[in-house]
């Protein structure tokens, strides 16, 4: 279990965005004690977190937010995806290569190649942030059956978003109240 969350096209400064991803990661740690990692965009309106609980590659070559080679991604990703080893033979067979021995970096290079569309060859459970520098969009995904929890607020163009209720609320972005 890994934690993710973070905040696209916020309206806070950088400062606060940074404030506001170290609560998130804090509140995340439980739920991945081995690795964490923040990443602010360049134009500091957008942030991603992780909290690691490192399964698969236990090296520091899984670590999250994981960038594309180009750096135009970066990707935040908590599940499993069972078919992952197919998928990268597929890659390697054309030609890519890797870093890690992880699902994730799986994941970004499919986004890479199919944009969005890349979440139908995914066979697993799983909940994931990709980050586009260039477009300055935010995709969000989970898996079929919701195994892995995302949940989001959005408000004026801003998303926030977490692997648990409680760490969205502790920010201070999402408002305590229900909406019907």
């Amino acid at each position: 279990m890994c934690g993710i969350g973070g905040v696209a096209n916020s309206k806070l400064s950088r400062d606060e965005l940074e404030r506001v991803l170290i609560g998130m990661q804090r509140n995340l740690h439980h739920r991945g004690p081995d690795d964490r990692g923040i990443y602010i965009s360049r134009d500091g309106k957008t942030g991603l977190v992780n909290t690691r609980l490192a399964i698969l590659d236990l090296s520091s070559a899984g670590h999250q937010p994981m960038a594309s080679a180009d750096g135009r991604y970066r990707i935040v990703l908590n599940g499993e995806i069972y078919n992952f080893q197919a998928l990268r033979e597929e890659f390697e067979a054309k030609g890519e290569t890797f870093l890690s021995r992880s699902d994730t970096e799986v994941v970004l290079k499919m986004y890479e190649r199919y944009g969005p569309d890349c979440v139908r060859e995914l066979e697993g459970m799983f909940a994931l942030a990709i980050w586009d520098e260039q477009e300055r969009v935010c995709f969000l995904a989970r898996g079929p059956l919701g195994i892995k929890p995302l949940y989001y607020y959005e408000t004026n163009g801003a998303v926030c978003f977490a692997s648990e209720l409680r760490t969205l609320l502790g920010t201070g972005l999402v408002p305590r109240r229900l909406s019907l």
